[in-house]
Parts: C-alpha cells; structure tokens; sequence
C-alpha cells in the first residue's frame, strides 16, 4: 500500500504543469468560458435587482442603489472556479485515468454519506450544509469524477460494444452511481449522468443496431413507469411537472414558475428592457429561482431575444471548440474527456433553455456559467480545467511527434 501511495506521488510529481506547456494552453476556450461566465454576473445582478419607478441615469446609481450580494458572491466563484480548472490542469490527465476506480469509488462513497443528511428543499439529501444558506453538492463534483471514469472504461475497450453481454458491465458500472442520486432525489443531476454515458456510447463505435433497440426498449418502459408514478403518491411531484409541462395554463399556482418565465422572456422583444427596468418582472419577484435555474428568462427580458441568441452562439461556439480538439485528442482515453465534457455542457444548457421556453419539462439544472451557485460554478470550471489539461499535452506530443519524424527531401 505505501509502494502505491509513493508511486502516485512520484507520478504527480513528474507529470504536473509546466511553464513551457502552457504555450499549449487554448485561450479561445478560455475567453469564451470568461465572456459567458461575466454575462452572467451581469444577468445575476439583474435578477436580483429590486422595484424601480424610473431607470437609474448612471451605472454608478444603478450599482449604489441596487443589490449586489449575488454579483459579488458569484465573482467570487468565478476566481475560485479559475483556480479549480488550473488545479485540473496541473497533472497529466494520464494519471486522472490510472487512478479512474479510486476516484470512481471516492463518488460512490460522496453519494452514500450525503443520503444521510438531513432533508432539505425539495425533500432532497442532495447537499452537505453549513451555517444557514452555504452547501455542497457532492454530485455536481460528481459530473466531473464519471466523465473521468467512463472514458478510462471505455478507452480501455479493446473493440466496440457489439452485444448486450459487452454492454453489461458498462451499464452496472453507470448505474451504481445513478441509482445513489436517484435516491436523493436529484433526477435531473441522474439525467446527467446518463446523457454523458450515452454520448460516450455513441461515439465509441457500439452497434447501431444495439443502441436502436435498447432506445425502443426505453420507450416502452416509459409506460409502466409513468403508471407507477402516476399511482404512487411519492413520485405526484414529478408527475405534476410533467402535466404542468404539457398544459401549465391548468394549474395556474403550481405553474407559476413556467408561465411567468415565458412571459418575462417574450416581454424583452428583441433588444430587452435593459438592466432595472420598472416593472420587470426581475424586479417584482414574480420569477422564483430567477437567478439560479430560470436565469435565462431573465436573459431574454433584460437583453431581448438578440441577446439570447448571443448567449447560444457562445455556448455553439463552445460546443465546437470542444468538438474540434475532440478530434484532434492524440489518444482515445483524451478524446473521450472531451466528449464526455462536451456532453455534460451540452446536455446542461439544451434542458435547461429548453424547460424556460417550453420545450421540456423542469428538472432543477442549472445554466452551465450563467446560473448562480458554487457547486455548479466549480464543477463547470473544472471540466473546462480537465478538457484544457488534455488539450495542452494532446498538442504538445503532436509537436514532439513532428519534431522526431524526419522529414523527406
């Protein structure tokens, strides 16, 4: 055992972050990550602005007279957010994935601890709290740890998954975890866990014909499952945010949420109101979790639809950064980190863009960077952190590759 641990530490020692490889770093992943992030501030400050009869004159009246307790609080995770990525970044994503079972046990032993907390919003034992309003949720690190976990599991593959005896033990090994979270009950973070591995699944080479089928089969149990929650009296939460999804204009109190997000997005046209608007509906309260889950309804009132847009072509621009140093990984296990980030990122903003305008159904995920909150904030810089860490030294053996291989005359 003390062989192993010195072993680590030496690896670590010998495989951490260097001034020379930081020549590798992506800044144009980065300053979109910032840019999106700072949009945020910005739309937090106004989610939680308060009632106005007239627009402040000047931005130094609009900071002096108006809240800036989550502004300041989510710069505050944005910095330690940044530290998060470059601790990420600091040893050889190689040694994340010799250490991928440890690290995979060290998120089944999270998910266990916290179900022993006591209860809090929503009935969920999702958090570990202290002091009054301040918590951590162990599954949203969780994201990170699966991503890392899933591509060592598939990367070791010697062949693609072509029967449902290869697929078992892939899907035991997802499904450990996930049963956990479900327990919480914190299905939206399961949904997560389950679009990543999909992904993973997808883009591994699995038999087109096992996935066809295996989707069928899910849609099938769709049925005895919505009839078990639609008899058991434990699950009439979910099933009533899937019948106010379907028709929220028949429960005008437990919909309130859906309604007035849509209303405040479509009252921004297409310009927006502008930051402290009178009578925005930031301003008056009507948007619960406005700031956090329903961030982008207020996006869509302060900004307009031009500036909704905006924000979704910076997440585009994300997703295709992602994608295209995907394809330039210089080995399987880097490339699937990438996807599995890219999957976690794109599942995050389609659901929850999706449950503001309509679309979906709410689950409670919040908007990677835009949305307030720490836990999210960290885990989200430190996938960036993890997807910077196999870009770097993806390039800098493709440099040294190049440099080694003669050149012909």
């Amino acid at each position: 055992m003390f062989a192993r641990i010195v072993a680590f530490l030496k690896g670590l020692h010998e495989n951490h972050l260097t001034r020379s490889l930081m020549r590798y770093f992506d800044w144009p992943l980065f300053f979109i990550v910032v840019g999106i992030s700072l949009f945020g501030v910005v739309s937090i400050f106004s989610a939680g602005s308060i009632e106005v009869t007239q627009k402040p004159a000047t931005i130094m009246e609009m900071l002096q007279t108006q809240p800036l307790t989550y502004p300041r609080l989510q710069l505050i995770w944005i910095a330690v957010g940044i530290v998060a990525m470059f601790v990420l970044m600091f040893f050889d994503y190689e040694q994340y994935g010799k250490h991928a079972n440890a690290l995979y046990v060290l998120n089944l032993v999270m998910l266990v601890l916290v179900l022993g907390v006591e209860r809090g919003r929503g009935g969920m034992t999702a958090f570990f709290t202290w002091g009054s309003d301040r918590g951590f949720q162990p599954s949203e690190l969780g994201k990170v740890i699966i991503i890392i976990a899933f591509a060592e599991a598939f990367a070791s593959r010697t062949k693609p998954i072509m029967t449902l005896r290869d697929a078992l033990p892939l899907v035991l090994y997802m499904a450990l975890p996930l049963v956990l979270i479900i327990a919480q009950p914190d299905v939206g973070t399961a949904l997560v866990y389950v679009a990543v591995f999909c992904i993973l699944v997808f883009v591994s080479g699995t038999n087109y014909k096992l996935i066809w089928g295996v989707i069928l089969c899910g849609v099938l149990m769709l049925i005895p499952v919505w009839f078990f929650m639609n008899n058991s009296s434990a699950d009439n939460f979910r099933v009533d945010r899937i019948l106010m999804w379907l028709n929220p204009e028949a429960y005008p109190d437990e919909a309130r949420q859906v309604i007035n997000g849509q209303t405040a997005f479509g009252s921004g046209g297409w310009f927006g109101k502008g930051l402290v608007s009178p009578g925005s509906f930031a301003s008056l309260g009507y948007i619960s979790d406005d700031h956090t889950d329903f961030i982008f309804s207020i996006v869509g009132e302060s900004f307009g639809l031009v500036g909704a847009c905006a924000l979704i072509l910076a997440y585009g621009l994300l997703f295709a950064r992602l994608i295209y140093q995907g394809l330039r990984a210089e080995d399987p296990f880097g490339s699937y980190i990438l996807m599995g980030v890219l999957s976690m990122f794109i599942f995050h903003v389609v659901e929850n863009i999706c449950m503001v305008i309509g679309l979906l159904p709410v689950t409670g995920i919040p908007l990677p960077f835009m949305s307030y909150g720490g836990s999210n904030m960290l885990t989200s810089m430190a996938a960036i952190g993890l997807a910077e860490n196999v870009i770097m030294r993806s390039r800098q053996k493709a440099r040294h590759d190049r440099t080694r291989t003669p050149r012909k005359i």
